[in-house]
């Protein structure tokens, strides 16, 4: 009975190291987000800048930017 218990305890101990793992990595994912958002953001305050100096935007972001 001992051996089950401590066995138990174990599995406890995972579940739980697992759900924090859980909970740090949904924290990251929001994270990640929230950077996509404000790089989108910038990426599109870009083009408007760029669209209105007259400046060419590339069709993709691989192109570098023409003078």
């Amino acid at each position: 009975m001992n051996q089950l218990g401590s066995s138990q305890r174990r599995t406890t101990s995972m579940i739980r190291a697992e759900q924090h793992e859980l909970e740090r990595c949904k924290q990251e994912i929001a994270h990640l987000k929230q950077l996509v958002v404000r790089l989108s953001e910038i990426a599109l305050r870009h083009v408007v800048e760029s669209a209105q100096s007259g400046l060419k935007v590339p069709e993709r972001l691989s192109e570098p930017p023409k003078p």
